[in-house]
């Protein structure tokens, strides 16, 4: 029989180890881990398929891959290799939280990362992340192809579609009249809405204890898009980070965007798999005016870029870099485009590889000929610049 003692000490080493494992979880759900993701070719080849899981595009030899799709006769294989990249974002383990805390996470995960929870989500909430991931891949994608074409001369049109609901705030009139993330307003109590400012401006003729009435277009989980008509009581504003309380000024709880559709010279589509986010827009950019001009961009070189894209060729930040670095790396780039302020996150992985800070697509193309690279003229177009 054990000594009693004996019991004790067992009972104490217990209760200090699950003691130790709560601590751990509730610790990891604080943050998540940003790890190394793929860095997908950019390619025009129809062999760039869906894989066995249908989440990723392959090659079939296994590489990560992306695909442009123009016209026949459009279309030119790059000549040397254009990247674009991605980051794994996930929940923290506790495990990953314990090597974390113990600065241990990188020696088992290269180039892994614990990033706090509210650095992540600012006010989104957790729920909605991917919803917003997917609107911001959806966004990066067309920007990219605008910028691209436009670029080479062709104009471009813009149909603004209603005001595209990009958050909806838990507890406000907006949650409980069940709007959802990537709704869209097309019109308020029977007024038409065409962008995220007029949807605003119309709200404002209404005061708190209004109910409006809201035609939206609705994408339901594969399915055909339907037209629901949503009812919303509007309260007072209330003190949230970055809002002032304003009890007169009417409140519904959501953040909006202008849902945007372009009318091009000619079929293009971008297909990347189930990657998400806005951060592919200046490789997908850069990939588009390649096949579209010769696939002579990049001089021969194995070039990775990551970076927003505006309409009006601006760079913008993007998150992990430091991970995106250590991706592009391993998948053999030579060369890595960084939005300006991330230059230093990207030169602390890049080892040999020569890292450039970007802040326009203008200025990434004048490096790229600098190196030996052609670049398309405007005159490239057929109808005019747009």
């Amino acid at each position: 029989m054990r000594p009693l003692t004996g019991w004790l000490s067992l009972a104490t080493s217990v209760l200090i180890i699950a003691g130790l494992f709560g601590w751990l979880d509730v610790g990891s759900h604080g943050y998540f881990i940003f790890s190394p993701g793929t860095a997908p070719t950019i390619t025009i080849s129809g062999q760039c398929r869906s894989s066995q899981d249908g989440a990723d595009l392959v090659l079939p030899d296994g590489t990560p891959c992306a695909r442009l799709d123009v016209p026949a006769g459009k279309g030119h294989q790059i000549d040397g290799r254009l990247f674009m990249v991605d980051v794994l974002v996930g929940p923290a383990t506790p495990l990953d939280y314990l090597l974390g805390k113990l600065g241990l996470l990188r020696t088992f995960n290269d180039g892994a990362q614990l990033i706090s929870s509210g650095a992540v989500l600012g006010s989104t909430p957790r729920a909605q992340l991917g919803c917003q991931n997917t609107q911001q891949m959806q966004g990066s994608t067309s920007s990219a192809a605008v910028v691209a074409i436009r670029r080479l001369g062709y104009k471009v049109a813009e149909n603004d579609l209603g005001a595209q609901l990009y958050q909806v705030q838990p507890g406000t009139p907006a949650a409980a009249a069940g709007l959802q993330c990537a709704d869209v307003i097309v019109g308020i109590d029977g007024a038409p809405v065409h962008t995220a400012d007029q949807f605003v401006t119309e709200l404002r003729k209404h005061k708190p204890g209004d109910s409006v009435s809201l035609t939206v277009n609705r994408q339901d989980a594969q399915g055909p898009t339907r037209k629901v008509t949503v009812t919303a009581r509007l309260e007072g504003t209330p003190a949230l980070p970055g809002l002032k309380a304003d009890p007169a000024k009417p409140f519904l709880g959501i953040v909006t965007q202008t849902d945007v559709t372009f009318t091009f010279p000619f079929n293009v589509n971008i297909n990347v798999g189930d990657i998400g986010g806005p951060s592919a827009g200046l490789a997908l950019t850069l990939g588009l005016l390649d096949v579209l001009s010769g696939g002579h961009l990049t001089g021969g070189h194995r070039v990775a870029a990551t970076g927003t894209i505006s309409l009006d060729g601006t760079v913008g930040d993007v998150g992990g870099v430091a991970q995106k670095t250590v991706a592009v790396r391993k998948a053999g780039a030579q060369i890595f485009f960084v939005p300006t302020v991330e230059l230093a996150a990207a030169r602390s992985e890049a080892g040999p590889m020569k890292v450039y800070a970007v802040s326009s697509l203008e200025q990434a193309l004048q490096i790229l000929q600098s190196l030996g690279g052609s670049i398309p003229h405007p005159s490239s177009g057929q109808n005019g610049s747009g």
